[in-house]
């Protein structure tokens, strides 16, 4: 008797790898590794792109001169107007000379920091802190009671700022 229908023969197996899905690249995938590789070269150039150097010494003396020029070209007349420009010409000075805080901090912030002015000598860190404690004084005193004349608020200038640039 024979037997009709389905034999369970084997079939031969396909090789492993026709099993492995195959992975055809596409243009955005491409486009999207260019991308990615051009930001990263740019953030490294951006990091590592050199600043110019800045000669300190030629920056402060050239802050000197500045302020030297702005303290005996006009003089103002009125008290406090001078109080208020001496006290400009002074922080700028600092500002640029000592990379101090001083033009964007109020009186008593710039005499309060104690790391303030860290490259002079006590003795002129204290008479500093004088001058601008008069100049905020004259600033902000009413008319009668200003301490100095103009022309002696820019005399006082001066005389600090070359105190200040030799030390």
């Amino acid at each position: 008797m024979e037997k009709k229908g389905k034999s369970l023969e084997l079939a031969e197996s396909r090789d492993a790898i026709d099993l492995v899905p195959t992975w055809d690249p596409q243009l955005w995938w491409v486009l999207a590794a260019v991308a990615v590789i051009a930001a990263l070269v740019l953030l490294v150039a951006i990091l590592l792109r050199r600043k110019p150097v800045v000669d300190a010494s030629k920056e402060k003396r050239e802050a000197y001169l500045e302020a030297k020029a702005a303290l005996s070209g006009d003089e103002v007349t009125e008290p406090r107007e001078s109080a208020i420009r001496v006290s400009m010409i002074l922080r700028r000075y600092l500002a640029r000379s000592m990379n101090e805080p001083a033009l964007f901090e109020t009186h008593e912030e710039f005499i309060a920091r104690h790391d303030g002015l860290k490259d002079l000598p006590d003795a002129l860190k204290s008479e500093v802190g004088v001058f601008f404690s008069k100049l905020a004084a004259d600033k902000y005193a009413p008319d009668d009671h200003v301490s100095m004349e103009a022309n002696t608020t820019y005399a006082e200038g001066a005389a600090l700022l070359e105190r200040i640039h030799s030390a």
